[in-house]
């Protein structure tokens, strides 16, 4: 429940995670900012110049997030219903906003 707990941020609804996404996404440019500075390898999705915030949000829903919480729904059922509504609603909107 803690694990799916800390990726619960895209079962929000959109303005609420969108906020999440910008906090994470500032947290990540800043490591890469600093790796850049050092002349080190930029590790992935820390390269502002480069990323696409919403390939990262539909990779991290298709792959981490949705079969955690799609297996949690089972215990949870109905109760997760509009969590995964959420998530699904998400997704689409990133999909189409890179």
């Amino acid at each position: 429940m803690v694990h799916a707990a800390d990726l619960g941020n895209p079962t929000k609804p959109l303005p609420i995670y969108q906020q999440w996404v910008d906090r994470i996404t500032e947290e990540m440019f800043r490591q890469g900012d600093r790796e850049r500075e050092a002349g080190l390898e930029i590790s992935p999705m820390c390269d502002r110049h480069k990323a696409c915030v919403g390939n990262t949000q539909v990779s991290f829903i298709d792959y981490i997030v949705f079969p955690l919480w799609e297996a949690l729904s089972e215990l949870l059922h109905p109760n997760a219903k509009p969590l995964l509504e959420n998530m699904s609603r998400n997704r689409n909107w990133y999909s189409q906003n890179c």
